[in-house]
């Protein structure tokens, strides 16, 4: 039995369901923002760093004279291309300089920079670094 006669909510208990509505979906809507925006930044280097990975491995095929410093674009690194949002720009530059710990000149330290714009807008960098020697791995 009923206490009384009144029927449905009041506007007192609407407007604060409504309130506890929109404070889940703002929680919600965050978080798919947040994992977006990570997904993103997450390709972003993976993709940096095959190609950067894939300039060094093409760098330890040549011979140890060819290996200069230089740059190289899109059509040199077709992955570049997937790293830029139509208005921005990926490249790449290989830094070749000696190795640091010893003045041996068939050790050449190898560095690859892949710089990019980043789809909210910033210029980001992967460097990935290595030593190649003149007679390659375990060769005397």
């Amino acid at each position: 039995m009923r206490l009384s006669n009144k029927k449905g909510f009041s506007l007192l208990e609407a407007l604060f369901a409504s309130v506890i509505m929109a404070i889940g979906l703002f929680a919600v809507i965050t978080a798919v923002y947040t994992q977006t925006t990570m997904l993103h930044k997450n390709r972003e280097q993976t993709i940096a760093t095959l190609i950067a990975q894939g300039e060094l491995e093409l760098l330890r095929g040549q011979l140890f004279d060819n290996i200069v410093t230089k740059s190289f674009y899109e059509g040199d690194a077709p992955g570049l291309a997937y790293l830029h949002y139509g208005s921005g720009y990926g490249k790449g530059d290989i830094v070749v300089g000696n190795a640091g710990f010893t003045s041996d000149s068939n050790i050449k330290k190898v560095s690859v920079v892949v710089t990019w714009n980043s789809i909210n807008g910033k210029t980001l960098q992967k460097t990935m670094a290595t030593l190649i020697t003149r007679n390659g791995i375990n060769k005397q």
